[in-house]
């Protein structure tokens, strides 16, 4: 069993070593973002704890390499480079919180429905359909406003408890398209309990599309939050991310927009670095599996 899951990692690497050697964009995407996360973590070390509460007037807004500060200050006095640092870092946390605890989800919920079928099943498409049509940005936004902002760990709860169905959906569909194939059929002949059937036989099979619906959440669910705190119902004050950086912007006038580009560049930057590189880097995850799946 050890020597199997060895070659299936080293095949895996193999494949996606080679896929990002054809794939020029895809390589790109992994250095800078190789690169933004060293920055992160590394960055990390020198960020004071009370750098989303600092409040100093005399060094707000001042402009890059100016008193040491090589991207200038934000309005709060906060070295620029620092507070860059500690948002990404905290939307970073946000982003895989969220997309882990919906992949789990969705393969736990989604897989078990699509195997039994059934009053299962259509039960539970019927509460799925419910929860699509019902206006989840308006319920968000009594959430937010009646909580005064959120901490860390309560929005990644309240975004994964909202944004799971369509991935539930999607899995679900994956799954009844492998339930009726040969595999499956001998395996329940033969007596094999039905999760070792859904977990070892039938997820390896449609793992490449889970991989790239988990990348595709990643990136989407840091867009979300910084969305959200960009219009004001994210994360409580105190706390730094991407969206509340790009804040400069609601209360900026046009020409300020354009004088103090320093403020709000560099986040959009990392913002399409973090977003663009994680898709492509699941588009050429998943590619890896299915050569993989293909050869084996």
């Amino acid at each position: 069993m050890t020597v199997k899951k060895q070659r299936f990692g080293s095949k895996f690497i193999k494949n996606f070593w080679r896929e990002l050697e054809k794939d020029n964009l895809a390589l790109l995407a992994s250095v800078l973002l190789i690169v933004l996360f060293l920055f992160i973590v590394i960055g990390q070390i020198f960020v004071p704890n009370d750098i989303g509460t600092m409040s100093n007037i005399l060094s707000a807004n001042l402009p890059p390499l100016t008193s040491g500060h090589i991207l200038g200050t934000t309005n709060s006095g906060a070295d620029f480079v620092l507070t860059l640092i500690a948002s990404a870092g905290n939307s970073l946390v946000i982003g895989f919180g969220v997309a882990i605890l919906i992949t789990i989800i969705s393969v736990t919920f989604g897989m078990i429905i699509g195997y039994f079928g059934g009053y299962i099943d259509w039960i539970a498409m019927r509460l799925i359909d419910f929860w699509l049509v019902m206006p989840l940005l308006m319920i968000l936004a009594i959430i937010f406003s009646t909580a005064k902002g959120l901490s860390i760990w309560s929005l990644i709860l309240i975004l994964s408890v909202l944004s799971w169905p369509p991935n539930v959906r999607l899995i679900r569909t994956l799954t009844l398209s492998e339930v009726n194939r040969d595999y499956v059929q001998a395996a329940k002949i033969s007596g094999t309990p039905w999760y070792k059937i859904i977990f070892t036989g039938i997820f390896p099979n449609i793992s490449s599309t889970v991989i790239s619906d988990f990348a595709l959440t990643l990136a989407g669910s840091i867009g979300i939050e910084t969305s959200l705190t960009y219009l004001g119902f994210g994360l409580k004050h105190g706390t730094s991310s991407l969206g509340t950086m790009l804040t400069v912007l609601s209360g900026s006038s046009a020409s300020s927009v354009y004088t103090q580009w320093w403020l709000w560049v560099p986040v959009t930057i990392v913002l399409i670095i973090l977003t663009f590189g994680i898709v492509v880097l699941g588009q050429v995850a998943r590619r890896a599996i299915d050569q993989r799946q293909s050869v084996s």
